[in-house]
């Protein structure tokens, strides 16, 4: 039942947000921008985003270290196959599937697996705010969105507290938990008490401070080569703004696909490139110059405003893009990015899926 309603609300904030990303744009701007851009350099940010899943498998060596050692040849397969169960399964159950493959492949323990996952994304939510500080230090932001990026650091130290004292204090947090459960069936009891055990036994990563410095760096590189990486679909549409464009566009989708989401994290990352590009107009970090795009995106978008000349000038200047890029063209970048992103990993994904005789269905049960 809660599975149920966390995919409901997920398909239900993805069709709003898809709504509002369409929103006063111009189906014939999109196709527009989409067959005048140089897709040649869409394919090094396809070919960065397969390096990234293969630092994102070296990174995963030091967190299951002390589980097990693990050569990269038996991670990177896993890795794809849980970022492509996120793109086609809903509620980011390819967390799970990535637990689950490593887990069926090497016979350990699926929970003690899981538990370095849970630790990988903390890590990458703490370089991620590392680098957005470092950013915004130089560039002039709203204050609602600092007070985002302190409301996110304040929410991952709760959360590496919460594991660092569940690895110090399990049997007295269990026999605490369970004390006012005892209705609790003694088989279910077991189970969950096993997992719970087994969770922990995935943490003492916390113990290995040589290892802990390797992943901090690994996680700062990571995220340093997926913010460069945008420069390219930049290049791919004829922009070349100052390299914190990147930056930006980095922090605002990784904060869009944190929302509840349909599978793939369509119309969050949608609304999460709209809004980098909001920001960077406000700024004037892309800058103001009319090129032949916007001529032409004037000539199809203008008739749309025609009927209500004096209360249609501001949404024509932002939907041509007269104090930046336009709504559509952020619109057609976000499809670009998206798919550029999204195809390489899912159909990767696929392929090992099918090498190692896995089945989705049984990871999700």
């Amino acid at each position: 039942m809660k599975k149920r309603v966390n995919i409901t609300i997920g398909i239900l904030v993805s069709a709003l947000f898809i709504y509002l990303a369409f929103r006063r744009v111009e189906p014939a701007e999109i196709v527009y921008s989409l067959r005048h851009i140089n897709y040649f350099w869409v394919i090094p940010n396809m070919i960065i985003v397969l390096l990234t899943m293969v630092i994102r498998s070296y990174r995963w060596k030091y967190l299951l270290q002390p589980i097990r050692e693990y050569d990269l040849g038996k991670l990177f397969p896993p890795v794809m196959i849980g970022f492509m169960a996120n793109n086609i399964l809903p509620v980011r159950l390819g967390e799970v599937v990535r637990a689950y493959s490593l887990g069926a492949k090497t016979n350990e323990s699926r929970s003690s697996i899981f538990a370095t996952v849970v630790i990988e994304r903390i890590f990458d939510r703490l370089a991620l705010l590392f680098m957005f500080w470092l950013v915004f230090l130089y560039i002039p932001v709203p204050q609602s969105i600092k007070k985002f990026g302190i409301f996110t650091f304040i929410l991952n130290v709760i959360v590496i507290i919460a594991l660092l004292v569940l690895k110090r204090k399990r049997d007295l947090l269990i026999k605490w938990t369970f004390r006012p459960l005892f209705f609790v069936p003694a088989k279910l009891r077991e189970r969950i008490e096993y997992i719970v055990r087994k969770f922990s036994d995935g943490l003492l990563i916390f113990g290995e401070y040589r290892a802990l410095g390797l992943i901090v760096l690994w996680s700062l590189v990571l995220w340093l080569v997926i913010a460069l990486s945008n420069y390219f679909i930049f290049m791919a549409f004829g922009l070349y703004p100052n390299v914190a464009a990147s930056f930006i566009l980095l922090f605002f989708v990784a904060a869009a696909v944190m929302l509840p989401s349909a599978p793939g994290f369509v119309g969050v990352f949608q609304a999460g490139v709209i809004g980098a590009f909001a920001l960077m107009n406000s700024i004037n970090i892309i800058g103001y110059e009319v090129t032949w795009n916007d001529v032409q995106t004037l000539t199809l978008v203008a008739p749309a405003f025609g009927s209500a000349p004096i209360p249609g000038i501001g949404s024509l200047c932002e939907a041509v893009g007269l104090f930046g890029i336009s709504k559509g063209q952020a619109l057609s970048f976000s499809i670009v990015l998206w798919l550029s992103q999204y195809l390489p990993v899912t159909l990767i994904g696929l392929y090992y899926l099918k090498r190692e005789h896995l089945s989705l269905k049984v990871a999700n049960s």
